[in-house]
């Protein structure tokens, strides 16, 4: 009696191995087939405006730069103000790089406080912008890239509906 209950537990052992054996290898299969859909993705869709010489909607190879959707676009023009972007920021599928022209004018000439260029000093002088808003401003354009739209502020963590009416005429992008 014994001995076939040793072979018993033997038998058992063995079925728990061959069904665990049989469940990791359908698994590995799921993982690399969970791998194919990023292989499609091996491309990313870019607008690419602004003070370039062919603006459009450019395909590029993922893991590309802002630097490389310009050049896609034909480079920059002669009053493109590329050192307003970070040109080393990586694209992010669908996104629009807009390359701004040089602005020759100080912000005080129209009164609009341009919320692509302006330094912290300057956005404080906007109504219940005080440092911390301005901080938060600057780090929301450095870590997204330039702002497409005055209305795209509000995406700032601290900037509220409230806070967009009171600013919303006095600034540009």
């Amino acid at each position: 009696m014994e001995l076939k209950t040793k072979e018993l537990a033997y038998l058992i052992v063995l079925a728990v191995l061959i069904a665990s054996l049989g469940m990791c290898s359908s698994l590995r299969g799921r993982v690399f087939s969970d791998k194919s859909p990023l292989a499609a993705e091996a491309v990313l869709i870019v607008h690419v405006a602004g003070a370039v010489k062919s603006p459009g909607v450019y395909t590029l190879p993922a893991g590309s730069r802002i630097r490389d959707a310009i050049d896609a676009a034909g480079g920059p023009l002669p009053e493109a103000d590329i050192h307003r972007l970070n040109l080393a920021d990586i694209l992010i599928d669908g996104r629009k790089v807009h390359v701004p022209i040089m602005d020759n004018n100080p912000p005080e000439e129209d009164g609009l406080v341009n919320i692509n260029t302006a330094d912290a000093k300057e956005l404080e002088t906007l109504p219940n912008i005080g440092p911390a808003r301005a901080q938060k401003i600057i780090e929301y354009r450095e870590l997204h890239g330039p702002f497409s739209s005055i209305e795209e502020i509000t995406k700032v963590s601290t900037i509220g509906p409230k806070i967009f009416e009171s600013i919303k005429d006095l600034i540009t992008f």
